[in-house]
């Protein structure tokens, strides 16, 4: 996935807009912050701020200001096997 590339190689920030629900339920990308959306459809950022949200619906509401969105969500960060981070079970 290009968005993770751009990641690691310090070209693009990643933002997980999932709430702490979703991450708790599914897990997230390593070393990913989780933010609000309500300060980022304001100020979504720089061009190189890439937004995940579970159904890549909540990062179009950051497009405005040229933010960038995971295609496809969650499911498709899972299905290309990209890094996931899980809770740890105490």
């Amino acid at each position: 996935m290009i968005a993770w590339e751009q990641v690691r190689q310090g070209q693009a920030r990643l933002l997980d807009l999932r709430t702490e629900l979703e991450r708790r339920r599914y897990g997230w990308p390593p070393g990913i912050p989780r933010v609000s959306l309500t300060p980022h459809i304001a100020w979504p950022g720089a061009a190189n701020t890439i937004y995940l949200c579970q159904h890549a619906n909540r990062p179009k509401l950051t497009a405005w200001r040229g933010a960038a969105e995971v295609a496809g969500g969650w499911p498709a960060w899972q299905a290309a096997d990209l890094p996931i981070e899980h809770p740890t079970t105490t």
